[in-house]
C-alpha cells in the first residue's frame, strides 16, 4: 500500500496482524483505518515494526508495534548517502515488548531516532517495555541521538506520552557533545513516566532552548539527570517527581547533576517528595544551577553538592527532610539548621522549612 501511494498520501490500514517490517521512505500519512485494531508483530525476530531511514513529513498513527529485537519504530541510521529523516511524527501509537532479547542497548527504545534530522513530534503513545514479568531492561521509552558530525538540529517535542519500565523513560546520546541528545529547541512536556530503571528524563548534551516541564515520574532511580548540559539554558520546570525507587545504577535522587558542561540550568516550581535525595551531584565539577520556587520532601538530603559553584543561586525553595540530621550536604559539611546554611552558603535567604510538598 505504502509504495502505491504518492506523496501527502493518506494510506488507511485495515484491521489486522501484520508479521512484517514496514519501511517508509515517502511523504504519507499512515494510521489505522479504524475497523479494529492494528498490530504489526516483529515476532522477536524483525528488528523493527515500523523504520524510516529517510523522507521527511511522515506521520504514524493508531497502530499497535510488538516484539521487536531492536527499536518498535526505527528513524533515522540509514545509510550515509541518503537524506536524513526530518519532520516525522509519531502518534497515538501502543508500543510494547521492543528490545525483545533484551540487548544493553538503550537507543533498541520503543522510539528511537537515530542521527535523524529536525523536527520529530512524538505525542501520545503508551510505550511498554515489558507487557509482562520484569518491567525494568535496557532499551529506553524515547531515545534520541546526535552529535556534532551529525547534528539533528533540534525542534523536537515529545509530549502526553505514557512510559513504562525500561532504562531511561527519554533520553539520548551523545551526553558529552554539543549537539548531542535533543540538540536544542525542543520540548518534552506532560509526560507521564513510571518504572525505569535509571532516569525519567535524561537531558544532557545541547540543552539550548530545551524545556522539560508538567512531566509526572515515579518509580524510576532519578527524576531528572541533567549531568550536565553541555549548552544551555536548559528549563526544567514543574514537574511532579514521587515515590522513585532505587535504580540499577544505585542512584536515587530526583535531580541528578555533575560534570562541567557550561550551560545553565533552571530548576523552577518542581515538586520532589521520595526517599533519598533532592538535587544530588554524582560527578566531579558542576555546570551552573540556578533552583527557585522547588519544593523539596525527601529522607536524604535536600542538596548533596560540592558547591559553591560559580553562576548558581538557590533560593525561594521549600525544604524537608524526614532525617533531621542531614538535610543539606555543601561541600564538607553537613546543615541541619538552615539559618546555619544561610550564613555559610549565602543561598536559600527566601527558603523556608516545610513538612510536605501539596
Amino acid at each position: 500500500m505504502i509504495h502505491a501511494a504518492a506523496p501527502g498520501d493518506t494510506v488507511l490500514v485495515p484491521a489486522g496482524t501484520y508479521r512484517e517490517q514496514v519501511e517508509i521512505q515517502r511523504p504519507v500519512h499512515l494510521q489505522a483505518a479504524g475497523d479494529g485494531p492494528v498490530i504489526i508483530d516483529g515476532e522477536c525476530k524483525r528488528e523493527s515494526g515500523i523504520s524510516i531511514s529517510t523522507g521527511h513529513d511522515i506521520t504514524v498513527s493508531g497502530i499497535e508495534i510488538r516484539n521487536t529485537t531492536g527499536p518498535g519504530v526505527r528513524i533515522g541510521n540509514g545509510p550515509d548517502d541518503v537524506p536524513r529523516p526530518h519532520n516525522i511524527i509519531i502518534e497515538n501509537m501502543v508500543i510494547t515488548d521492543f528490545n525483545c532479547k533484551n540487548a544493553e542497548t538503550q537507543g533498541f527504545a520503543g522510539i528511537s531516532a537515530w542521527y535523524a534530522g529536525c523536527c520529530m513530534t512524538f505525542s501520545d503513545n503508551t510505550i511498554t517495555y515489558r507487557s509482562s514479568g520484569d518491567e525494568h531492561g535496557y532499551g529506553d521509552g524515547i531515545w534520541f541521538k546526535s552529535a556534532s558530525d551529525r547534528p539533528s538540529g533540534g525542534g523536537h517535542v515529545v509530549s502526553g506520552n505514557k512510559i513504562t519500565g525500561g532504562w531511561d523513560g527519554i533520553g539520548g546520546e551523545t551526553e558529552t557533545d554539543p549537539h548531542g541528545s535533543f540538540d536544542g529547541d525542543s520540548q518534552i512536556m506532560g509526560n507521564s513516566i513510571s518504572g525505569c530503571w535509571d532516569d525519567g528524563v535524561q537531558v544532557e548534551g545541547n540543552d539550548a532552548g530545551v524545556h522539560v516541564a508538567h512531566n509526572e515520574i515515579q518509580g524510576c532511580g532519578a527524576g531528572v539527570a541533567l549531568a550536565a548540559p553541555v549548552t544551555g539554558p536548559l528549563y526544567v520546570e514543574d514537574n511532579n517527581i514521587h515515590d522513585l525507587a532505587r535504580g540499577q545504577l544505585g542512584g536515587l535522587y530526583c535531580f541528578k547533576v555533575g560534570n562541567q558542561g557550561g550551560g545553565t540550568a533552571y530548576l523552577t516550581q518542581n515538586r520532589c517528595s521520595t526517599a533519598g535525595d533532592g538535587i544530588a551531584q554524582t560527578n566531579e565539577d558542576l555546570s551552573p544551577l540556578v533552583s527557585s520556587g522547588n519544593c523539596f520532601d525527601v529522607s536524604g538530603y535536600v542538596f548533596s553538592l560540592a558547591g559553591p559553584f560559580d553562576g548558581s543561586s538557590f533560593d525561594g525553595d521549600k525544604i524537608h527532610s524526614s532525617d533531621a540530621e542531614r538535610w543539606a550536604k555543601w561541600g564538607d559539611s553537613v546543615y541541619n539548621d538552615l539559618d546555619v546554611f544561610r550564613a555559610n552558603t549565602g543561598f536559600e535567604a527566601n527558603g523556608a522549612i516545610t513538612e510536605s510538598c501539596p
